[in-house]
């Protein structure tokens, strides 16, 4: 067994290497401190004033520098739409609030037609989804990417707030946001009906559940009923003997033939759902694909049988020697590895397309890919850097040989550069989200005074690292069992194997390795009256897997610690999900969670809750935990830092207009705290007037508050896109809201006032007309308002709206005691522009009539 635990000088040094390194070669954005932001921020920021600055100068422009000014825009745009896809990659908020207002996005693909194509677009989509995980090199580093089949268009989703959870069967996304090529920033998204999403995009795919199909489940049945029928009936017919031996023979006949077509069809369904169920027990067909892209160069190391040994080994590291042992014997795994084929395409737009293009090739090829429920895709190098992508569910894929039913996993070859067992461990990994399961989190607290502690009050978050328990195949260590938690996810822990504790009680555990399953794990509630738990499980070197923790007395003393107390994951409705998260019953250590484990002998009473529980011993063979519920503690308080949103997250105005954002304030605090006064403000952008419609708000804990913060940019602001922030602060506690605001050039408004001639008489009506233009382009809806001053001085007014063609009329009616001598004209017009929220005024010339 390999040493896969560093000394924490080491690991620690490792650590930063290689996050410098992935940040470097994939060009992450980095986290924004309140005062900065992201390099990938910043380069948008200057994108967008050098496109709206040329905006503005082609409101002057002469007929000899537009075509200039509209090529420098089409480089500009490109290079700005690549930023922005990027940046929704990255980080989805930030892509949000450099995207331009649905008026602004208007007003520039009509000044620069040629490139508007490539400008972003907001957008509401419906349709099915697929959820993917991206794991990169050493799984220290992960993405969640999410892909829609919208009316036909592959789309992949980044979700600028809470990703969708728990999708059931029917159901589609409808999601809201801003889309830039096949990328899209999600700002909101819901479950509707799949029915209801049918007129706006296609399903062609729909997401699948683990259970049996009805007839599956009844046929069994109907074959047990009919047989208790017909060999039952004698006793029901004993006083018809006659009927019964004429009909009894053919009755016999049909029941023969009746159950043999039952067997025969329960035997075709259940061949047919091995291959296309999707269960996370019984079978897993595992069709693996040597693919390649065009011209690529397939490495030496990269061959079948070595593909072959790790996922289909007789010995360990592979996955059918893994799943059997994890799964308590639930789980086998068949297959065979595929190719080499090479696909037809050298880039794909979504990781599906590549994914359809090979099932094609592959099946057109021979390969019966519609017999296998899990497609793992082999690939030298399939780009964006991951060791491994696969999708958390089963999903209806179409092939040559017909549809059927499988999840799909992409393995990158360079796995097998080392051995075939680091190859193996990644396909523990990523065939373990093919199941359904996330990634084994750690989870730590501290205090009030930010000292580490095991757990937080009820309600705080606490900080949540990636990979964080390294003690199971779902994160980065030695591939040892899926926890409990994620194991009665997959079934593979019924419950006669797991105790949910609400009292207090004493148990003994089985280690979660050996088999057959027996009491393996405590769901222990975190006191009384909430939905939190405390998942108790231990765990020994048994067998191939969990025995590559040892103790080292170089470096590893406190490894035999995994061995010799319980392993505790915490679980709530907030924030698990299908994750887990290991907490830490050594909080003050310094090896952190390389040594979690509540040891044997010690007890651990909860701060905040009524529950403790205590380790009394154990063995090779089990381990005894007592849980007792006591009285429960006073109510502590945990101050917290506020949350703070803003919205809209990129308004457009003209210098001196304003805009209206809506601030949402959480009080974060814990529930034993009392209602909080928090004060609010904002610095961003320097100088800006800023008004609130309350400067400050008190709000108990966990209860949120709505504000308007209005902005004004001041008369000369140059066109730009501007930080905006929101503050709301409570002592030394403060919470930051981010967004943007975007000033454009203020257009030029004209309107010009006519008359068709220059004299009238008494009785006639004077046709008067305005024409309103802004930027040079006739404007519809404004408001024009005609004055007639008379020759003696007096006026008289009339209001009118333009049309389509910006034109306001008045038809002005002199009478016979109207003044004679000459009239004089004006008019003035008023442009309000709702995504800019302002209002541009112009007055027109005068025009002059007599009246004889």
């Amino acid at each position: 067994m390999k040493k896969r635990i560093c000394p924490p000088q080491i690991c620690g040094s490792a650590l930063l290497l290689a996050v410098l390194l992935l940040n470097s070669a994939l060009g992450l954005a980095q986290t924004s401190s309140r005062n900065t932001e992201s390099q990938a921020a910043a380069h948008m920021r200057g994108l967008n004033n050098s496109l709206l600055r040329l905006q503005g100068q082609m409101q002057q422009a002469g007929p000899n520098d537009v075509r200039l000014l509209r090529s420098q825009a089409a480089t500009v745009i490109a290079q700005r739409a690549a930023a922005l896809s990027k940046l929704i990659e990255n980080d989805p908020h930030a892509a949000l609030s450099f995207a331009f207002s649905p008026e602004l996005l208007a007003d520039l693909a009509a000044t620069f037609p040629n490139a508007a194509s490539q400008l972003e677009s907001h957008a509401t989509v419906r349709g099915p989804v697929e959820h993917w995980i991206a794991d990169y090199p050493g799984l220290k580093s992960s993405r969640s990417i999410w892909s829609m089949n919208a009316g036909g268009r592959s789309l992949n989703l980044y979700f600028a707030g809470p990703e969708p959870r728990n999708l059931n069967p029917g159901e589609t996304l409808q999601a809201t946001g801003v889309l830039a090529g096949s990328q899209m920033a999600v700002e909101t998204s819901n479950t509707v009906q799949s029915g209801a999403a049918a007129s706006l995009s296609t399903n062609s795919s729909r997401l699948l559940t683990a259970k049996k199909s009805p007839r599956e489940q009844h046929w069994p049945t109907l074959a047990l009923l009919v047989f208790g029928f017909v060999f039952g009936l004698p006793g029901l017919c004993e006083k018809t003997r006659l009927v019964r031996r004429r009909v009894l023979a053919f009755i016999r006949q049909l029941a023969i033939c009746a159950l043999a077509f039952a067997a025969v069809l329960s035997s075709s369904i259940s061949s047919h759902a091995q291959a296309s169920s999707c269960s996370a027990t019984g079978v897993q067909n595992v069709a693996v694909l040597m693919v390649i892209l065009p011209g690529t160069t397939i490495p030496s190391y990269l061959t079948q049988p070595n593909i072959y040994a790790s996922f289909f080994g007789a010995t360990p590291y592979s996955l059918a020697d893994y799943w059997p042992q994890a799964s308590y014997g639930k789980v086998w795994v068949t297959g065979n590895v595929f190719g080499w084929y090479t696909l037809s395409q050298s880039s794909y737009a979504t990781m599906q397309d590549l994914r359809n293009d090979a099932i094609n090739i592959t099946a057109n090829a021979g390969v019966p890919i519609q017999n296998y429920n899990r497609i793992a895709l082999v690939m030298p190098d399939f780009g964006g850097g991951w060791a491994g992508l696969a999708e958390l569910a089963c999903f209806s894929l179409s092939s040559p040989n017909g549809p059927f039913t499988a999840s799909t996993t992409y393995i990158n070859g360079t796995n097998w550069t080392y051995n075939n067992n680091d190859a193996a461990e990644i396909i523990m990994h990523e065939l373990g989200h093919n199941l359904g399961l996330n990634h084994s989190n750690s989870r730590a607290f501290t205090d009030t005074l930010g000292n580490p502690i095991t757990l937080g009050a009820l309600g705080v978050a606490g900080t949540s690292q990636e990979y964080g328990d390294g003690f199971d195949a779902m994160s980065n260590g030695v591939p040892g069992h899926y926890n409990a938690p994620h194991k009665v996810m997959l079934d593979w822990l019924d419950s006669s194997n797991y105790q949910v504790v609400q009292n207090s009680g004493t148990w003994t555990l089985e280690p979660i390795e050996s088999s057959p399953a027996g009491l393996k794990a405590l769901k222990v509630q975190r006191g009384t009256g909430n939905d939190d738990w405390l998942w108790v499980e231990y765990r020994q070197p048994i067998l191939n897997y969990d025995a590559g923790y040892y103790r080292d007395p170089t470096y590893m003393a406190w490894a035999d610690e995994f061995y010799t107390g319980a392993l505790i994951h915490y679980e709530d409705s907030l924030t698990t999900g299908t994750y887990t998260q290991l907490l830490d019953f050594t909080p003050t250590s310094a090896y952190g969670f390389n040594d979690p484990a509540l040891a044997t002998g010690q007890s651990w009473v909860d701060p905040y809750t009524n529950v403790s529980i205590s380790v009394q011993g154990a063995t090779a063979t089990g381990m005894t935990v007592s849980v007792n519920y006591g009285a429960a503690p006073a109510p502590t308080c945990t101050p917290a830092n506020p949350s703070v949103t803003v919205s809209p997250l990129d308004p457009s105005i003209y210098p001196g207009s304003s805009a209206a954002y809506g601030l949402s304030i959480t009080s974060n605090d814990s529930s034993g705290c009392p209602a909080s006064t928090f004060s609010l403000g904002s610095t961003q952008p320097s100088g800006w007037p800023t008004s609130f419609s309350t400067t400050s708000v008190t709000l108990s804990p966990g209860q949120s508050a709505s504000v308007t913060m209005n902005k004004t940019g001041p008369s000369g602001t140059p066109p730009g896109t501007y930080a905006v922030n929101a503050n709301a602060s409570k002592n030394s506690y403060v919470g930051f809201g981010t967004a943007n605001i975007t000033v454009m050039t203020s257009p030029t408004t004209t309107v010009t006032v006519s008359v068709p001639s220059t004299s009238y008489s008494r009785k006639s009506a004077v046709p008067i007309t305005a024409t309103v233009l802004s930027g040079g382009t006739p404007v519809s809806g404004a408001s024009v308002t005609f004055s007639v001053t008379m020759p003696n001085g007096s006026t008289a007014t009339q209001s009118a709206t333009t049309g389509s063609k910006g034109t306001a009329s008045w038809s002005y009616r002199l009478s016979p005691k109207s003044p004679t001598g000459t009239y004089s004209v004006v008019a003035q017009a008023a442009i309000t522009s709702t995504g800019a929220a302002s209002t541009q005024a112009a007055t027109s010339n005068a025009v002059s009539f007599t009246v004889q």
